[in-house]
């Protein structure tokens, strides 16, 4: 993730902190990580091209 990555708080419902936590440990990613996968393969599902950071 680059250093000047956006920041963003998110609330997420009971019990999902530690299903994320877990499924990004079968990964090896941190919880981030999984989180942004899984954004990306939600956008990529409907279409949405997201844009790459600049190196």
């Amino acid at each position: 993730m680059h250093k000047n990555a956006d920041r963003f708080i998110i609330r997420l419902p009971d019990g999902w902190r530690d299903t994320i936590k877990m499924e990004a440990a079968k990964s090896h990613r941190t919880m981030n990580a999984e989180i942004i996968a899984a954004i990306e393969t939600a956008m990529r599902i409907k279409g949405v091209q997201l844009e790459q950071p600049n190196p």
